[in-house]
């Protein structure tokens, strides 16, 4: 069932501790053959899959299951990293005890989506997608303006045509915008998930900016990155959401959190000051556990701040998945050996994006300041009239262009009852001087 912020029932805030991995829950995973594995988080497994045709197996731990994918630590190039696999790349899947016996296996059949193997040395540049590779969407400026769900929804059309299982790497740099806009982006991104890897790269993700993150299932900051401070502002008033609305935001944003496999005590600390944060952290397992109050040996966010992390404290809770200054140092992180996008599409489309918005906020501010003068010199209100319609005109092309250009603008529907009105006076002082 989809949900509208107005709609959402505010839930009690449950006072139990938060883990990001529950240890010892009992979960099931079922390939597309129908067979199943079933076993708990933090188990130890033996896994063999299918990565871009090539046939690995190694040894790793669960550390997250979804619908479409899991999550596990293994050795990558000597260092214990984490790895999403879609659950349709899985060929075989066993458990293995401490005493080396292997329980439940798990074997499924060659994934439909899988392109062929290529024959190309790891440094030939293909273009028919089989090289190892991204996708990179740049989502820059405010939320609800040049930040937008739907650019996302074309990446996402563009990995389509290369199968199942691509990497999309958001690149975020945004100070926030509009939390209206989060449903569209929700939604997007949810449908995203379900075929795609989804990778945030964090310059600044602030507000509704980090809302999109927290989506993803990997995020990664670069060395200066901050994500936080997702308060809710009433755009009329400039204060921030109370009451319903707060509790309401805040069940939202930690549905969203969790969905991520995050703390939902992460969200409520980055909306409402009060809302306090602190964790432990085992020094053995490096499992975290979150507290909604300073009761953890590392504070997070205490009375009167929202939090707002910096790529060190997100990385040592476990809110983000490694810190990556340039490409390269992401591509490692991604299993990727070096970095390589597959198409520019999604930099083009952010690009021009961009463009359309600069375009449309310096035309309008034009077309306001001329529409006090329009005419006026001439004294001839034949003149006024044709061009105040012109600009009202204008106006009307662009709410079709960038409706959130607009968004200052009297409606379509009045815009266009105006022009009519101004033809009829036009027409009418025209007949007159017929006569």
């Amino acid at each position: 069932m989809k949900y509208t912020l107005p709609t959402i029932l505010a839930g009690s805030l449950l006072l139990s501790i938060a883990t990001t991995a529950f240890a010892g829950a009992t979960i099931e995973i079922r390939l597309q053959n129908g067979s199943r594995w079933t076993g708990e988080l933090q188990e130890r497994i033996e896994l063999t899959y299918r990565q871009r045709g090539v046939e690995i197996k190694t040894t790793a731990t669960l550390v997250r299951t979804a619908d479409y994918f899991i999550t596990v630590e293994t050795d990558v190039a000597g260092e214990i990293r984490r790895k999403t696999i879609f659950k349709d790349d899985i060929i075989r899947l066993k458990t293995i005890r401490d005493s080396g016996d292997e329980v439940m296996d798990m074997k499924g059949a060659r994934p439909k989506h899988v392109r062929r193997k290529s024959n190309a040395g790891a440094g030939d540049a293909k273009g028919d997608g089989t090289r190892p590779g991204v996708f990179v969407l740049p989502l820059k400026g405010r939320v609800g303006l040049e930040l937008r769900h739907d650019e996302m929804e074309k990446i996402a059309e563009e990995a389509d045509k290369y199968g199942r299982g691509q990497i999309i790497v958001l690149l975020i740099d945004s100070g926030g915008g509009a939390v209206t806009e989060m449903e569209q982006i929700h939604d997007t991104l949810t449908e995203i998930k379900k075929r795609h890897r989804l990778v945030a790269w964090v310059k600044q993700a602030i507000s509704a900016a980090c809302a999109t993150a927290m989506h993803c299932d990997e995020i990664y900051f670069m060395t200066n990155g901050t994500a936080g401070a997702m308060t809710a502002f009433n755009s009329a008033t400039g204060k921030a959401w109370t009451d319903e609305r707060l509790e309401e935001w805040q069940t939202r944003a930690g549905d969203w959190m969790e969905a991520g496999g995050r703390s939902r005590y992460i969200a409520e600390a980055m909306i409402h000051s009060p809302n306090l944060l602190s964790y432990d952290k085992n020094p053995e397992t490096g499992e975290v556990t979150f507290y909604n109050d300073l009761s953890g040996e590392s504070i997070l966010s205490r009375d009167g701040e929202n939090l707002v992390f910096n790529s060190t404290d997100a990385l040592d809770c476990g809110f983000s998945d490694g810190t990556a200054e340039n490409e390269q140092e992401l591509a490692e992180l991604l299993d990727l050996g070096e970095w390589y996008e597959i198409s520019d599409y999604g930099r083009r489309i952010a690009k021009d994006w961009q463009d359309v918005v600069e375009r449309g906020q310096r035309e309008l501010r034009l077309l306001q300041e001329r529409l006090s003068y329009a005419g006026t010199g001439s004294g001839d209100p034949v003149k006024i009239l044709g061009t105040r319609i012109k600009i009202y005109e204008k106006f009307l092309r662009w709410k079709d262009r960038c409706p959130p250009c607009t968004q200052g603008l009297q409606s379509k529907e009045d815009i266009k009852r105006q022009i009519s009105e101004m033809r009829r006076e036009l027409a009418n002082l025209k007949k007159r001087r017929r006569y």
